[in-house]
């Protein structure tokens, strides 16, 4: 089917709430629906609330993730899971970092490579630890590479992985470790609608 034939929006739910996802489209004609939750409080605590109980099962330290859609996400999971910290992979270096590891990673919504940092003291607060790997979509985990990647350098566990959605794979594991999700989108730019 062409392009145009998907849904001008897609319905998800965040736990108890119900939204729809707004279909865009790029220059070139790439697709994607937008989940863009930066500034919406009411998203964030929703997802988190659902996302808190299904987690239960895993046993974690720390939430991991990374900047920047995902980062207010982060921090009501882990206000609610009674966590004092939580960890942000960083895509700039900033003057603060001390000894920042860096790692290449490759997003299908972000045209350029793109590279993430994390100072001594967030690695630090990983080193070891079971870690709830969050972010707010997982599409063709690329991120989750560039996260397992860092883990064996650290090193430390990826106990689960945990998003909002899953896009276009109906991701159930990641390198074996659980995915854990609330919804599910298509990937128009890849796939065809039907029915």
């Amino acid at each position: 089917m062409s392009n145009s034939s998907w849904p001008a929006a897609w319905p998800v739910r965040l736990g108890d709430l119900a939204i729809t996802l707004p279909l865009v489209r790029s220059d070139d004609g790439f697709q994607i629906y937008a989940f863009d939750s930066m500034g919406r409080s009411a998203w964030n605590i929703a997802a988190a609330a659902a996302l808190a109980e299904r987690l239960k099962p895993f046993a974690f330290d720390i939430v991991l993730t990374a900047e920047s859609k995902s980062i207010a996400l982060a921090e009501e999971l882990a206000r609610l899971l009674g966590q004092q910290e939580y960890v942000v992979l960083r895509k700039s270096r900033k003057l603060y970092m001390i000894d920042p590891l860096v790692m290449d990673v490759k997003s299908v919504t972000t045209a350029a490579p793109q590279k993430f940092y994390l100072g001594r003291e967030q690695q630090d607060l990983l080193r070891g630890k079971r870690v709830c790997v969050l972010d707010d979509v997982i599409s063709t985990g690329g991120t989750l590479q560039a996260i397992y990647a860092l883990a064996k350098a650290l090193p430390f566990t990826v106990a689960v992985n945990a998003c909002v959605l899953t896009e276009e794979t109906h991701w159930e594991a990641y390198d074996g470790v659980p995915v854990v999700r609330l919804d599910h989108i298509p990937l128009p730019a890849t796939s065809a609608y039907c029915e």
